[in-house]
C-alpha cells in the first residue's frame, strides 16, 4: 500500500496559508462587553423559597444539598438568574462597522466570585457551601422576570419572582423556562478567595464562560434585544457563587465579539479540504513511498 506524506516545506506552506486567512478573520473582530440589567436567583429552602432574592450581593448555582457547617441540615436548591440589555452592544457594532453589516462570533460572560474556596462556608445561611461541579447555563426566551424600567442600579428583579412563584402551583412564573435553550455545561472547580468586602476593596475571582454559537443568541444580541440567562446544576454536587449587579466591583459581564459583513465570510473550499487539496495552488507536490516492498 501507499502511504502519503508531506514534505516539511509543503506542510509549513500550507499551515501558513490556513493561517493567513485565519489571522485575517481574527484580527477583524472587535469585542464590546455591557454588565448585567437584573439578577436574582431562586433558592427552594423554606425561609427564603417566597421572597425576592435580588439585591442580596450574590446569587447562587447549587445542587440540592444541606448546609450543615450554618446549621441547614436539610437540602435546598438554588438557580441564578441574570439579563443584560444588548442595545448597546448592537449601537457600538454599527458605529463600528456600520449598521446591518457585522455579524456575532463570540459571547461570553464574565462572573465574580467573593466566596470561592471550595469547602469553606460563605458566612451567610442563604447559601451553601462551594463545592466543585458541573453547572448549566440557558437561553430563555421569556424575559419577564424583571422590569428593566425598574430595576435601577442593583438590578432588581420583580418582587414576586421566587422559587414559587416558578416552580410552586400555580405560580406566576411558571412558564418561565418554556423555550429556554441551553448553551453548555460547564466545570466549576473553585478558587482561592473569599472576602467580606464583596469585592469592593480586593479583587475577587473572576471566570469568562463562552456561550458557544447558539443562533438565538447571536440574533438576540444582532438586534439589541435582551440577553436572560439562568444557571442550573448539572449534577448533585456544585455550589457556584456568582456575585450579583448590586455588588460593587463585581458586577456580571456579557462580552459579544463581532465581525464585518451581515454574516461569516467563508474561507476558500481548498482550505477546507484535506491538505493535498491546496498544493497544486502553491505549485507543490507529494512524495510517496512504497511500503508494500518493506
Amino acid at each position: 500500500m501507499y502511504k502519503t506524506r508531506l514534505s516539511h516545506s509543503a506542510l509549513a506552506a500550507v499551515v501558513a496559508m490556513a493561517s493567513i486567512f485565519h489571522s485575517h478573520h481574527a484580527k477583524a473582530d472587535t469585542t464590546l462587553s455591557v454588565y448585567s440589567v437584573a439578577d436574582t436567583y431562586l433558592n427552594s429552602d423554606p425561609t427564603y423559597a417566597g421572597r425576592d432574592l435580588s439585591n442580596f450581593g450574590a446569587m447562587m448555582i447549587s445542587a440540592h444539598l444541606p448546609d450543615p457547617a450554618q446549621g441547614i441540615n436539610y437540602s435546598r436548591t438554588m438557580d441564578l438568574l441574570v439579563a443584560y440589555d444588548a442595545s448597546s452592544v448592537k449601537a457600538g457594532f454599527d458605529t463600528r462597522f456600520g449598521a446591518g453589516n457585522w455579524h456575532v462570533t463570540d459571547a461570553q460572560v464574565k462572573w465574580f466570585s467573593s466566596n470561592d474556596i471550595l469547602g469553606i462556608p460563605t458566612n451567610n445561611p442563604r447559601y451553601n457551601v462551594p463545592a466543585a461541579g458541573a453547572f448549566n447555563i440557558s437561553l430563555l426566551a421569556n424575559n419577564g422576570w424583571f422590569d428593566a424600567a425598574a430595576a435601577g442600579g442593583p438590578g432588581l428583579a420583580n418582587t414576586d419572582l421566587n422559587w414559587n412563584s416558578v416552580y410552586g402551583p400555580g405560580g406566576a412564573y411558571r412558564g418561565l423556562l418554556n423555550g429556554a435553550q441551553t448553551l453548555g455545561t460547564y466545570l466549576y472547580t473553585g478558587g482561592t478567595f473569599n472576602s467580606a468586602n464583596k469585592c469592593v476593596v480586593d479583587v475577587c475571582d473572576s471566570r469568562f464562560w463562552d456561550l458557544g454559537d447558539n443562533a438565538r443568541l447571536f440574533d438576540t444580541v444582532t438586534n439589541g434585544g435582551t440577553v436572560s440567562l439562568f444557571g442550573s446544576a448539572a449534577d448533585a454536587n456544585v455550589v457556584y457563587l456568582v456575585n450579583q449587579r448590586g455588588a460593587a466591583g463585581a458586577l456580571p459581564q456579557l462580552f459579544v465579539s463581532a465581525a464585518a459583513n451581515a454574516s461569516p465570510v467563508p474561507l476558500p473550499a481548498a482550505i477546507l479540504l484535506f491538505p493535498g487539496a491546496a498544493l497544486p495552488l502553491l505549485g507543490l507536490s507529494f512524495r510517496y513511498r512504497n511500503l508494500a516492498s518493506r
